[in-house]
């Protein structure tokens, strides 16, 4: 193989790998807009409805991502009913896809770990563990072993929820401060 055909197959291999990645990259986020979905359809008990996204810029004291496809307006029948926040936290190795629904006073609705990547920690996704942050507003502050429960063999998930679910409550509370929200 001459050098020529070399950087042509380079050029072709990382291409590939640029659009396989992508392809990854667009399935996860149609199948996690599915289950989001599918969370808002359960705990609004309605089908048909909108989800206007809200993007909020520059707002440097902001501990959570507010970009596109992360934070919606849940809209049903020209009825506001609340928010759905999309964040992601990390686990031990991996990183893991979270949703926090909201009514319209910002009161925690349900809160559903969407996509778990680990072997190990899987259970923060219990309904009977996430029940914890239900019924919640802005205003609470959770911590790890006095109002949140441990599980064991997921201590680093447990955190990594319970620290990710603060910073948004924070970040809301900022928001709506600065009457943004």
């Amino acid at each position: 193989m001459n050098l020529k055909e070399l950087y042509s197959l380079r050029a072709f291999s990382f291409v590939l790998i640029f659009i396989l990645s992508s392809s990854f990259t667009i399935h996860n986020h149609i199948q996690i807009l599915k289950r989001v979905k599918k969370e808002i359809s359960k705990s609004f008990s309605i089908n048909d409805f909108l989800l206007i996204p809200v993007i909020i810029e520059n707002e440097p004291d902001l501990t959570v991502d507010f970009s596109k496809d992360r934070f919606f307006k849940i809209i049903s029948k020209d009825l506001f009913l609340g928010y759905a926040y999309v964040g992601t936290a990390p686990s031990k190795t991996e990183t893991f896809e979270y949703l926090v629904l909201f009514n319209n006073e910002f009161i925690i609705k349900k809160s559903k770990v969407l996509i778990y990547r680990e072997d190990w920690g899987s259970e923060i996704g219990s309904t009977r563990w996430l029940r914890q942050f239900n019924n919640k507003s802005i205003q609470d502050k959770f911590i790890y072993r006095e109002n949140i429960s441990a599980i064991s063999g997921a201590t680093i998930s447990v955190k990594s929820m319970t620290n990710a679910i603060n910073q948004l409550l924070s970040s809301l509370n900022l928001l709506i401060d600065k009457k943004i929200l």
